[in-house]
């Protein structure tokens, strides 16, 4: 491939990550076919460059268009990149990113054995690589490992979920997003199978973690902050559960525009708690001031 055609084609990738980041999916979409349609023009026969080009450019198309819901076309994409790059050894680290963007698209659709075997193939290639890929393997692992959970195989999924764990603090350290996540995804695991002492400790490793780095008015402060709520109730820690739902719903509220959703579940955790502890007033005052809320967002 001629250097100005390759030139211009990572101008095209560009644009294409610009458009994407501003969200003007269609444009991009747009920027994308040309992409595909430009490499396709210049595939030559051996030319191994000019493969690579269009693999990467139909992967670019297939992740615009897995972002838009076009889930059938990405697949599309995503396999004939597939098919161009298997059995070339010098294509690996595209190998496994298309392998692990296929396993992303099969995730979203719920097939779950198709989204495992390509997880794991992802996660294989990549360490065939070395250790330059691990931050990549983690991502791969959490997202297994929430099939397992879901799946009800709590022990495969904590082994994943602890590996993740390994590499995130050997990558990013103690105090990072991504540790404070598989700590997060460990306790939620730990309650789920009823081991409340284990989720609890987890849930508080993730709170102070995303506190430290996050701030205590964040979103995902907030999630920990009900998470831990949860497992405090399980442990009979009623005054910590108390004060961790008010503090998961006041920092809810302040962000009630993009986490409406988030705020109206913890609420109906908090009301319930309420309730069995025999505050039946303060729990009918929080229902009805959430209730107040919600409604003046839809309107807006």
């Amino acid at each position: 491939m001629e250097s100005g055609t390759a030139h211009l084609m990572e101008m095209l990738t560009e644009r294409i990550n610009k458009l994407s980041e501003k969200g003007k999916w269609e444009e991009a979409m747009n920027a994308s076919a040309s992409l595909v349609d430009k490499a396709r023009e210049n595939l030559e026969g051996g030319d191994m460059t000019s493969f690579l080009k269009l693999s990467e450019a139909l992967e670019t198309r297939g992740t615009i268009l897995r972002q838009h819901g076009y889930l059938e076309d990405a697949r599309i994409c995503y396999l004939e990149a597939l098919e161009m790059l298997n059995g070339r050894v010098e294509f690996t680290e595209s190998l496994a990113r298309v392998s692990s963007c296929i396993g992303v698209l099969y995730d979203m659709v719920e097939n779950d054995n198709e989204a495992i075997t390509f997880y794991g193939r992802a996660i294989e290639l990549y360490e065939r690589l070395g250790n330059e890929f691990q931050a990549e393997i983690a991502d791969i692992i959490n997202n297994l490992a929430f099939i397992y959970r879901s799946l009800g195989y709590f022990d495969d999924a904590e082994k994943l979920f602890l590996r993740g764990l390994e590499i995130c603090h050997n990558e990013y350290g103690t105090e990072h997003e991504k540790t404070a996540t598989i700590f997060n995804n460990l306790g939620a695991l730990y309650l789920a199978s009823g081991k409340d002492e284990q989720a609890k400790e987890m849930n508080i490793m993730a709170l102070e973690n995303r506190l430290e780095v996050l701030g205590k008015s964040h979103p995902d402060t907030a999630q920990s902050y009900s998470n831990l709520a949860l497992s405090q109730v399980q442990t009979g820690d009623i005054k910590g559960a108390k004060e961790s739902f008010a503090r998961a719903t006041e920092i809810f509220e302040r962000h009630i525009k993009e986490e409406s959703f988030e705020y109206a579940s913890v609420v109906e955790n908090y009301v319930e708690f309420l309730r069995q502890n025999g505050h039946e007033k303060e729990a009918f005052n929080l229902l009805k001031r959430s209730k107040k809320k919600l409604k003046k967002v839809a309107h807006h």
